[in-house]
């Protein structure tokens, strides 16, 4: 748990509290000093009761000139972990100070009791709070976006003082109007902040960010600090048996400079090319080796875990064609984590290994999309989550562009199905929440949000019944008497498995493999190249596993000391009407 200060001065007492109410008495569990730059004192406790519910507050004692102390205190809940239901999650993305308070949405968005939120980036924009940015210098700068960020906790925090909250920092809240961190690179001052390599504020600044931020996510996976001693935070947590990995996709990105051919911003790419082998030459990278060493140590991990989530800033993919106004159209933005390809296609492999469901923000247009790489809906699913306030506008207008669609979903709106984006990526885009052309209300700054397709996400995982729920909220909405029509944008709410998360079209079958215990663990090893091809929790007592790829593999069921492995499994196209019997 972190608790975040405002500044206070250097006779001021430094130390803050934690207490537990344990049988209606409040004991001090642990105390910390403030850390100084970002005002915050993270408590850790060990073999902690996750089964109850317990009480909590932070205690400061304010000291006067006259020696005496007042005690000043923030409390909240921290809740059972919710392992015997289904998990609500809210997701939400980008805070611009247009529709601050948020004041509908976040009436909404409590009325719906989530179990955990997860705020995937911009929880700061430059103009918010009616000053602008001082990158300089570091204390000033520091202050600076404190101030900004304060705004945040005012709007949310009564909800975050009962609710695990996941924050991940994005290019917004190191002021920059996109990143390409390139492992923690240093700026130049003459750089323009939007399409060159690494980070313009100083590190100290960026290292507060990642603090206030993510100081309560639990421990890196590897904390070694990047280039100028910046620190990380790439991590994952378990609860209410999902298990999510909280990665970044823009701190080790590499710029576009490094591939771009074409005058203007090396990010924008305004025609088509014929062959775009050249946008991803060796050395290109998304997340980075450090992160993809991570993502593959964890997709082996299932202990007390039913269902896996990656939480990342943006999609995988370029589900944009207008940018800033509705004439602005774009061929192909690099921002987007459709760029670069190998990257992209990388990471969605292994998602794909652990049928693990993508949860993003960063778009300010929402968009449930299944992923491909080799063929469409080859692999798992992306939502990206509404804006909670949008400034910048985009939108996803194919039809009007005359890109030829294949397979548009039952529900039959526009500018949904089979699209290949600039980077040669095939995304089945199911719904997109593009704003209307109508978009500026100067009298509510509510209603604009609203005509700006702005709201959030929620999410329902089923550990029983291993299905997702996806609902994506206007900011306006009625969540207590739902219109979907109205309430929710086009195409939500869609109800997918978990196991739609392994991809469709996979034609090499193993046989069907019983166990007597039900809801084990089940990985799936190719025999020749010794690779993983799947690991996942089972449902139930059967299952048989489609791969796409053929060959001999070893299928190991079971969980610790209790596992059974079968060699010599034989793929068979389409149908395969061999069975195994596992005893454990």
């Amino acid at each position: 748990m972190m608790a975040l200060l405002p500044p206070i001065g250097e006779k001021d007492n430094q130390q803050v509290s934690l207490q537990l109410n344990e049988n209606g008495t409040w004991n001090t569990v642990a105390t910390k000093q403030i850390e100084p730059d970002s005002r915050t004192a993270v408590f850790k406790l060990e073999n902690w009761d996750a089964s109850k519910n317990t009480e909590y507050r932070v205690e400061y004692i304010e000291k006067g000139k006259d020696g005496t102390e007042n005690p000043e205190y923030y409390g909240g809940t921290i809740r059972k972990d919710p392992v015997d239901r289904p998990l609500r999650f809210g997701g939400l993305t980008c805070q611009f100070t247009s529709g601050y308070p948020y004041t509908p949405l976040v009436e909404n968005l409590t009325q719906l009791e989530p179990d955990m939120l997860y705020f995937s980036g911009d929880q700061v924009y430059e103009p918010n709070g009616g000053y602008q940015i001082k990158r300089e210098p570091v204390d000033v700068s520091i202050l600076n976006y404190l101030g900004k960020y304060y705004m945040f906790g005012w709007a949310f925090g009564d909800l975050m003082r009962d609710v695990p909250t996941i924050c991940t920092p994005d290019d917004h809240d190191v002021f920059h109007g996109n990143l390409w961190g390139e492992a923690g690179e240093d700026m130049p001052e003459e750089r323009g902040t939007s399409d060159s390599p690494g980070f313009r504020q100083s590190v100290e600044m960026v290292n507060v960010v990642n603090q206030t931020q993510c100081g309560q996510l639990p421990d890196p996976y590897d904390p070694t600090p990047i280039k100028q001693g910046m620190s990380v935070w790439y991590t994952d947590l378990t609860y209410g048996r999902v298990s999510f990995a909280i990665i970044t996709d823009r701190i080790f990105k590499t710029a576009p400079e490094a591939v771009s051919r074409w005058e203007g911003r090396h990010d924008h790419m305004q025609d088509p090319y014929d062959d775009l082998s050249f946008l991803d030459k060796p050395g290109v990278e998304m997340i980075g080796e450090r992160q993809t060493k991570f993502l593959n140590d964890w997709i082996t991990d299932w202990e007390s875990v039913d269902m896996k989530v990656l939480l990342s800033q943006t999609v995988f993919a370029n589900v944009a064609t207008h940018h800033g106004s509705m004439d602005n159209y774009l061929y192909g933005d690099l921002d987007s984590g459709g760029w670069p390809k190998s990257g992209r296609d990388k990471v969605i492999r292994l998602m794909r290994k652990v049928a693990a469901f993508h949860i993003n923000g960063d778009q300010h247009v929402p968009s449930l999309v299944q992923y491909g790489i080799d063929d469409f809906q080859d692999a798992g699913w992306s939502f990206c989550t509404p804006a909670i306030a949008v400034g910048y506008q985009r939108w996803f207008r194919p039809d009007e562009l005359g890109v030829p669609v294949l397979d548009r979903p039952e529900h039959n709106y526009p500018n949904t199905g089979k699209y290949t984006d600039a980077f040669g990526n095939k995304n089945f885009v199911y719904a997109i929440g593009n704003p209307g052309t109508i978009t500026s209300d100067k009298e509510s700054r509510y209603n604009q949000a609203l005509l700006r397709s702005s709201g959030f996400g929620f999410v329902t995982f089923n550990q029983s019944e291993r299905t997702i729920l996806i609902d994506a909220w206007r900011f306006k909405a009625d969540v207590e008497n739902p219109n979907p029509v109205r309430d929710q944008f086009p195409g939500w709410p869609k109800q997918i498995s978990q196991f739609d998360n392994l991809g469709f079209g996979a034609e090499n079958v193993l046989p069907e493999i019983s166990v007597n215990q039900p809801n084990q663990v089940m990985q799936i090893w190719n025999e020749k190249t010794s690779d993983l091809a799947h690991i996942y929790r089972i449902k139930g007592n059967t299952v048989q596993p489609k791969l796409f790829e053929s060959g001999t593999f070893t299928v190991i069921i079971g969980e610790n000391k209790r596992r059974e492995a079968i060699t010599g499994l034989k793929t068979q196209k389409e149908k395969n009407p061999e069975k195994v019997l596992v005893e454990l």
